[in-house]
């Protein structure tokens, strides 16, 4: 996948153990630290990646990500299974596709014996479509993907106008 991307203006990040593992240090790489608030390592990928990981991140300016998508459209391997889709405006991220947020959610669900109809869950991008049609009640941010929208239940304010908050006052907390 790296080598697919190389000559491109991105960087790769894999998050592991509360670090982002990088190949190079860039504005890329220095943003999304920054952004989601973890520290990154610049590493030897070839080193790196002897073993298997379940995600791929490819960070890079937002109007460069039509570029990224395109040459993804492209990607083929018959060594390896993976899915993949734009998860933010600067990010595109590879995945086995086994994994999913709707996967994950129903093994932790299974420990506590909960139907997955029985949750509320909050989303706004792409990755969050298989989740938010699967769950009881799935409630989408107002600046989120129009995928993910199409299928929710609830539509609330964006992040930044408290959406999360909101929707818990007047339908959990009954607060209105």
């Amino acid at each position: 996948m790296i080598a697919h991307f190389k000559d491109m203006d991105c960087n790769f990040a894999i998050t592991e153990n509360g670090i982002i593992y990088a190949p190079k240090d860039d504005e890329h790489i220095q943003f999304l630290s920054e952004a989601d608030h973890i520290p990154y390592k610049v590493v030897n990928y070839d080193e790196y990646l002897t073993k298997p990981k379940p995600k791929l991140m490819i960070i890079c300016k937002p109007d460069y990500m039509d570029r990224i998508i395109e040459r993804a459209q492209t990607f083929k391997s018959d060594k390896f299974k993976s899915s993949s889709l734009k998860t933010a405006s600067d990010l595109y991220e590879y995945m086995d596709p086994h994994i999913s947020k709707t996967a994950g959610l129903i093994e932790i669900l299974k420990l506590h014996d909960i139907d997955i109809k029985d949750i509320l869950t909050f989303g706004d991008a792409d990755n969050d479509y298989d989740m938010t049609l699967n769950v009881g009640i799935g409630v989408v941010m107002a600046n989120g993907s129009e995928k993910t929208k199409s299928v929710a239940d609830y539509i609330t304010d964006d992040n930044d106008h408290d959406g999360i908050g909101n929707y818990i006052e007047k339908y959990v907390l009954h607060l209105d």
